[in-house]
């Protein structure tokens, strides 16, 4: 299982919006690096997903991150 590249992760500007299928975007509460699993704020309530759910971030200066790039080669 591929390991998160969290001081990369870490080095981007925060908070992350995440892009789900449908085109629905979340706030990004936290993201887990052992598991993959994150939480987004979902209209105040916590939902657990998958990185492998997420289209897209959109970082706090507005730049798009492919999910993918967040793991170790």
């Amino acid at each position: 299982m591929a390991m998160l590249r969290m001081d990369y992760i870490n080095s981007l500007p925060q908070p992350f919006v995440a892009t789900l299928p449908g085109g629905h975007e979340w706030p990004v509460f936290d993201i887990d690096a052992e598991t993959g699993m994150l939480r987004i704020d979902a209209s105040g309530m916590l939902e657990a997903k998958f990185i492998t759910d997420v289209l897209c971030f959109t970082d706090a200066s507005g730049l798009q991150h492919d999910p993918d790039t967040f793991y170790e080669e």
